[in-house]
């Protein structure tokens, strides 16, 4: 983890210093917009999502480092490096555990936000690494009304996950159905402010289905060549299977954050 942190800190010092055109800015930590760069531009990404809060003790970080770049008027692709880091009790031990994998993305926009009625995009992500993979594939609205920005996703995603038991590599898979709502509102020329509601389904191989929704405040703010997004997302209410009052926390975490970095290169 130490050396993947200072990859990281190294990174965000180096972009730092360049001197380049604006970025294009997300409004959103959760939910994606239409938006595209445009042929030759690029961007380094820096996710950071930490969260904590379940039945028993629980903390996990992820980490991500993606490279994005224009490749058509409408297209834009991206490679990820991602990270994750996982603490939890296990019958009374605290164990920890990291993964290591790569994805590749894909978004095509269709019409947009502004001269459209609506913004409309398609988003597809591969997922790669030594214990898991997974395919993705998102549908993306979003509207411009003036200093307002509303942006809605369906998200639907299979995971694969293999584990080692008694000499046999067994494989269980999952799917996941999610629905992505933010607002935010330009409050200053570089600052802006709002609120993400993040729904997510789970569905796993011979398990009980799980559905939690999640909502908090989303702060963005952009300074010429980078810009950064944080978004607070606490869980409100467990639609299915609730574990612990009004929540689910056995499968799903009470607290979840997430902060990005973004640098036009």
């Amino acid at each position: 983890m130490k050396k993947i942190t200072a990859i990281v800190l190294a990174t965000f010092t180096f972009s730092a210093g360049m001197q380049t055109a604006s970025a294009n800015e997300r409004k959103f930590a959760y939910a994606y917009e239409t938006s595209v760069l445009p042929p030759g531009a690029r961007e380094l990404e820096l996710w950071n999502t930490f969260q904590t809060g379940k039945s028993y003790f629980y903390r996990q970080l992820n980490q991500r480092v993606e490279y994005e770049f224009g490749l058509g008027e409408n297209l834009m692709a991206s490679l990820y490096m991602n990270y994750e880091w996982t603490a939890a009790d296990v019958n009374g031990e605290v164990s920890k555990s990291n993964s290591v994998s790569i994805s590749n993305e894909w978004k095509y926009k269709l019409s947009d936000r502004t001269a459209d009625p609506v913004g409309f995009a398609v988003y597809g992500e591969a997922t790669l690494g030594l214990d898991e993979s997974g395919l993705e594939g998102k549908l993306l609205f979003d509207k411009q009304l003036e200093k307002a920005l509303l942006a809605f996703n369906a998200v639907f995603e299979r995971e694969w996950e293999s584990d080692i038991q008694n000499g046999t590599t067994v494989t269980k898979g999952e799917s996941k159905l999610e629905f992505n709502l933010g607002a935010s509102f330009a409050l200053a020329q570089r600052f802006s402010a709002g609120v993400e509601v993040f729904n997510q389904n789970l569905f796993a191989e011979e398990e009980a289905g799980h559905s939690a929704l999640f909502a908090g405040p989303v702060v963005s703010y952009t300074a010429g060549n980078w810009w950064a997004t944080l978004t607070f997302m606490p869980q409100l209410a467990s639609l299915k299977n609730t574990t612990n009052g009004k929540l689910d926390l056995d499968e799903y975490q009470k607290y979840e954050a997430r902060l990005l970095f973004s640098f036009h290169l």
